[in-house]
């Protein structure tokens, strides 16, 4: 017998979504992408020196990401994101 709880609940304790909307809207990409959001994002990325991720997969470093990103490629992703255009990179 499993150590999981397998109870159903009854009818009043089901919540259930009624509406056909995505989850993912575009005011939680906005908030996402919201420059104060991207800066404290960065600021914890910075502070925990990059650690545990796919480090090494393309060959960018903490240090190397400002200039990535202030070189035009922040701009070009954000825009990509919002029209709903952007790829990402494969990982091989």
């Amino acid at each position: 017998m499993s150590d999981l709880n397998t109870r159903i609940p009854s009818g009043s304790d089901v919540t259930q979504r009624t509406d056909k909307q995505p989850v993912f809207s575009a005011d939680l990409l906005e908030l996402t992408l919201k420059p104060s959001n991207i800066l404290e994002a960065w600021k914890q990325v910075r502070a925990n020196k990059g650690a545990a991720g796919i480090d090494g997969i393309d060959g960018m470093t903490i240090d190397d990401f400002p200039a990535w990103a202030k070189g035009g490629n922040w701009k070009r992703i954000t825009s990509e994101l919002r029209s709903g255009q952007y790829q990402p990179s494969l990982i091989v």
